[in-house]
């Protein structure tokens, strides 16, 4: 098997090989992929309470079961919802300054199929994603709210990756399929954990990303 990094982006980078060992890496730690927590009480558990508010949002769209029954989830931190509610929150102060948008707003605003983007019904992962190089066209895979979307991973060719390690270094990219040639998609800054004791795959996309805006 060939040695691939898992890489999360945060105060620390930490840079090592995974072979066979089901690891990843979490603020700069290795830690432990599987866990018997399922993919809401994982979110719901995470010590810097980075998914309370996607948690809050999952459960008013009444969609818990279906998250903790897909294959694979592409979740989007707190900070990305936060993206999605400043913009909307502005677009309503020009029309109105004493407008607020709440949680609850934003759940009238989204639909189910929205959410349905960040979940698939099979296992994807950064060892399985299909490796970009220019110009190739990637693959698409549906996800559960039937929209078309690309995982792909990409090897890192310059600085910090590869100085700081001899193993080739990949990150994985999630997104929906370009309309140019080349390749658009949010980084996962967390990759592999196996949720409900290695059922399920849990990835975590990077904080940059506006939440359901590809």
């Amino acid at each position: 098997m060939k040695n691939k990094l898992f890489i999360v982006l945060g105060l620390a980078i930490a840079f090592m090989s995974v072979s066979c060992k089901k690891d990843y890496l979490s603020g700069g730690t290795l830690s432990v992929a599987n866990t018997p927590l399922n993919n809401m009480d994982y979110l719901a558990a995470n010590q810097y309470k980075q998914f309370d508010t996607l948690v809050q949002v999952i459960n008013k769209l009444g969609m818990a079961n279906e998250v903790n029954s897909a294959k694979t989830f592409f979740a989007p931190t707190d900070f990305s919802i936060k993206l999605y509610m400043d913009a909307k929150a502005l677009a309503k102060y020009n029309v109105n300054p004493y407008a607020v948008y709440t949680i609850d707003s934003l759940a009238k605003d989204i639909t189910a199929d929205s959410l349905r983007m960040y979940m698939f019904d099979q296992t994807i992962e950064l060892n399985t994603a299909t490796v970009y190089t220019a110009p190739m066209v990637l693959p698409t895979i549906n996800s559960k709210g039937g929209v078309p979307m690309i995982v792909y991973s990409i090897l890192q060719i310059a600085a910090p990756y590869t100085t700081m390690t001899k193993a080739p270094t990949y990150l994985m990219y999630m997104g929906k399929p370009p309309t140019g040639p080349a390749p658009t998609g949010v980084l996962c800054q967390t990759t592999g954990i196996k949720t409900s004791n290695g059922a399920t795959t849990l990835h975590v996309l990077a904080n940059t990303h506006t939440f359901i805006r590809f």
